[in-house]
């Protein structure tokens, strides 16, 4: 009898057993590296389905691109000179260097081929991006699975895709930005340790060698301190001041260069006069561009969906103002963000004053949306807090539903646009997309048929841009600069005039008048499109 009760005790036993607790804490312990897995995951399987691992180009990289090879060649901080035959190269200044520094660096990876290089730079970044938008989650927070959801989302919003679906120097610029913000953040953790602070100007400094407009975040990290470091005034006015100086003395190297060259410690005056109602319509176009991130460029969505959730969000803001005053807004968790965010763009009206003949894109506010998504994440930690529907809990995950939405329409499109005509159709601003110039894109192989063969040697005078037809076919192109054709006048027989517009340039006229053997070429059908649109 005893041996057939056997089977059944073993049984009792094994339903008993009570979890081991280690179990359960390495579990815990293991939780923040399984969603930030889950979030590089996501990210990276998002962009290879959207591109295909492939990257565009416009005319920054192809700027990028000629002065990586500059670098590579042992001429840093120099680009090919396309509008004279002498000197060949001239100082990189409406440029910073870092990024096409970064490219030259990488060609090794890449076999020496410098147009594979952003396939793989691009990749990179955004995995940098991704985890260190984890990581401020996950410390701002104390939640791993919110830090992973928000970091997720982000790889979903078409400013991201945008961003590192092209060979921008952004790509490298956002996780610089969102370092030097991680840095800060340590800084407070820590005990305000000073090495963090310093980590944090050195990282906001550097973002000058990438973008001009990284300027702005040296007075956003002297404020930062100041406003939430919890230590004496004396303490924390030191601190900020020595951030800020610091970081000045990183960029110092590159604005006293500029300054020297070019008068200017941008690289240049950035041209126009200043439009006084400028700010106004920029401030229009952010906002819309801010809106059609959520409703991704619908018009339908956006019509039914913007004024319910204007409403909700009152009515949440209402509620939270009743119940706790101003004290919910108080945490830096959720202002500081907010704080870089409208500081970048503060300053960009500032200084696209002056730009009166370049738009605002999703190229320029994107590198911040992120700090949108910081700034929400201890919202979504909280309306997520519990199990209970509410108002909060329907439009967090209305707002995030929206930006997955958006992103998956986003890497649809441009995946059915490369599958069609291997051009990725980026947008840009709603009904605007971004050009894909790279040499195996229809336009570009039309305009290359259009031209015909030439060689290293062969010279090329345009209207058009120079830079772009010497990538297509890898003569010594130029763009005159002048209305004669004298420094011309050596060119070898067979030199070609690419002329896009309707009249011939004075320097052309010249040119055709003093020696025969150039041949006038106007481009037709895709190729004429190209350089007439562009």
């Amino acid at each position: 009898m005893a041996k057939e009760c056997q089977p059944l005790a073993r049984l009792e036993i094994a339903v008993t057993t009570i979890p081991d607790p280690a179990d359960s804490s390495i579990f815990r312990r293991m939780m923040p590296l399984i969603w930030a897995l889950i979030a590089l995951s996501t990210a990276l399987a998002l962009m290879h389905y959207a591109t295909g691992g492939k990257v565009a180009y416009t005319m920054d990289s192809l700027t990028y691109r000629d002065a990586a090879l500059q670098f590579a060649a042992g001429h840093p901080m120099q680009s090919s000179n396309v509008s004279a035959q002498a000197p060949e190269l001239r100082p990189l200044l409406n440029w910073p260097p870092a990024y096409p520094a970064l490219w030259a660096s990488a060609l090794g990876l890449a076999n020496g081929n410098v147009d594979d290089v952003p396939s793989l730079l691009s990749p990179a970044l955004l995995v940098l991006t991704t985890l260190v938008i984890f990581w401020i989650g996950w410390r701002s927070t104390g939640n791993p699975v919110v830090a992973g959801v928000m970091a997720a989302v982000n790889a979903f919003t078409p400013t991201n895709m945008i961003i590192f679906g092209h060979a921008w120097s952004e790509t490298l610029f956002m996780p610089l930005v969102l370092l030097a913000y991680a840095a800060l953040w340590k800084y407070r953790m820590s005990g305000e340790k000073f090495i963090w602070l310093v980590a944090a100007a050195v990282l906001a400094g550097s973002t000058n060698w990438v973008r001009y407009a990284g300027v702005v975040f040296l007075p956003l990290l002297g404020f930062s301190v100041l406003a939430a470091s919890n230590s004496a005034l004396g303490k924390r006015i030191l601190h900020a001041t020595g951030a800020m100086l610091l970081g000045a003395a990183v960029a110092l190297p590159l604005w006293f260069r500029n300054w020297q060259l070019a008068g200017n410690i941008s690289g240049s005056a950035r041209g126009g006069m200043p439009k006084t109602s400028r700010w106004l319509e920029d401030l229009a176009i952010m906002v819309d561009l801010f809106e059609h991130s959520f409703f991704a460029f619908s018009m339908v969505l956006r019509a039914n969906l913007e004024i319910p959730i204007l409403i909700a969000a009152a009515f949440v803001a209402c509620k939270a103002f009743r119940r706790s005053g101003v004290q919910w807004l108080r945490p830096p968790e959720v202002w500081l963000p907010l704080v870089w965010l409208a500081g970048y763009l503060l300053f960009l009206l500032y200084a696209r004053r002056i730009q009166t003949t370049v738009d605002l894109d999703l190229r320029m506010v994107g590198v911040v949306f992120p700090f949108l998504l910081l700034a929400m994440a201890p919202a979504v930690s909280t309306a997520f807090s519990d199990r209970a529907l509410n108002t909060r809990k329907i439009l967090m995950a209305l707002l995030l539903g929206l930006l997955v939405y958006a992103g998956l329409d986003q890497a649809g499109r441009v995946h059915a646009n490369y599958a069609s005509d291997g051009i990725p159709r980026w947008r840009s601003a709603f009904g605007l997309g971004f050009r894909e110039l790279r040499d195996t894109s229809p336009m570009s192989r039309a305009l290359k048929e259009s031209i015909g063969s030439a060689d290293a040697s062969t010279v090329i005078l345009t209207d058009y841009r120079a830079l772009y037809i010497r990538y297509l076919t890898g003569a010594r192109v130029y763009t005159p600069d002048g209305n004669d054709c004298a420094q011309w006048a050596d060119a070898p027989a067979g030199g070609i005039l690419l002329v896009s517009g309707a009249e011939l340039p004075a320097w052309a006229v010249d040119c055709l008048r003093g020696k025969s053997q150039w041949r006038l070429l106007r481009p037709s059908g895709k190729a004429a499109l190209t350089m007439y649109v562009d």
